[in-house]
């Protein structure tokens, strides 16, 4: 494993931002640490890079034990989420400033900047200042500098929260791509659910200083370990005392009397793209949040004011509402 953290204990005053943590995160991997605002993440990756210290436990990278050793020689390269660059350097001179403070030759210095920057898709920009640079760019200016040293691991905290939606997407993209080809253990800090499950091999979730499952993307999306987790990655909503996706919600316009077929009218028909979103009012005063296709909804022929019956989708993952415990609807046969 690249980076081990054992019972991890952290508090400031009265408050317990981490409670008995313990993760393993292998070596190369890219791990996502997910959660809510104040939930324990940022805490955990400032403990990993040495700016924050830990009231127990233990971190070891890379083999090492780094619990005391200051972050300059943990040999971790940070990116928060406001770039902390050097404005008043060049984008060359940014990306130089590591290796320079380690009296590493000019020429080796000036090689390994060029291949970063044509790494990065920044050499153009090489005489640039910061301010000169999109923010997405600062961000990929920021990643490079951290890059430079080699580092055993690079932390990321946040990166992209300070950009618009459609750069955020481009970067994470770019993100995957650059991991693949360098392979260095990455761990990240997001609380976009979307973001986390589109570009990590493994996500962490941890919500009041607790870790509440580890696991790939697909393994906690479709196997919760409980209903935080189930509601964290993904929409809800209640068919019959149970939470369940609103994709795991079937719609009929025919009747159907089976033990599972809840009665209810559309009262909200709203078009996001290729999905349609309805609010099924059921009988009993409920709502339900169905999402189906655009193609299914007209094929249906929805509207407005429907007679529909829904059921669980089989195989779908359910939650008893107020349980702790989730459920697999079991699969139909056939």
């Amino acid at each position: 494993m690249s980076i081990e953290i054992r019972g991890v204990n952290k508090k400031f005053g009265d408050f317990v931002a981490l409670e008995d943590v313990n993760v393993s995160i292998p070596t190369g991997q890219l791990t996502a640490l997910l959660g809510p605002s104040g939930g324990g993440k940022s805490t955990l990756l400032r403990i990993i890079a040495g700016l924050e210290t830990a009231d127990s436990g233990s971190i070891v990278i890379e083999g090492t034990e780094a619990t005391n050793l200051p972050a300059q020689k943990r040999n971790v390269g940070f990116v928060f989420q406001h770039y902390a660059v050097f404005k008043h350097m060049t984008v060359t001179k940014n990306v130089a400033f590591g290796l320079e403070i380690r009296k590493r030759p000019k020429a080796e210095v000036a090689a390994r900047v060029d291949e970063l920057l044509k790494l990065v898709h920044l050499s153009q920009f090489s005489h640039r200042l910061p301010s000169q640079l999109s923010g997405g760019q600062r961000q990929r200016m920021a990643l490079a500098r951290a890059l430079a040293v080699e580092p055993t691991v690079l932390l990321l905290d946040e990166p992209f929260g300070a950009l618009d939606a459609k750069v955020r997407k481009e970067l994470r993209d770019w993100l995957r791509r650059l991991h693949d080809e360098v392979h260095v253990t990455t761990v990240f800090v997001t609380h976009d659910q979307e973001e986390a499950m589109e570009v990590s091999d493994e996500i962490v979730v941890i919500n009041d200083g607790r870790v509440e499952q580890i696991g790939t993307p697909d393994q906690l999306y479709d196997e919760p370990a409980n209903p935080f987790v189930m509601s964290f990655l993904g929409e809800v909503t209640t068919l019959g005392g149970h939470s369940l996706r609103p994709h795991d919600v079937e719609v009929a316009v025919e009747p159907d009397l089976g033990p599972d077929a809840y009665a209810g009218t559309v009262t909200r028909y709203l078009r996001v793209g290729f999905e349609v979103r309805l609010t099924v009012a059921l009988e009993d005063g409920s709502e339900v949040l169905v999402v189906l296709t655009r193609t299914h909804a007209r094929v249906l022929d929805l509207a407005e004011g429907s007679k529909v019956w829904l059921t669980p989708t089989p195989g779908a993952t359910m939650v008893p509402a107020g349980s702790k415990t989730v459920l697999k609807q079991p699969v139909a046969a056939g």
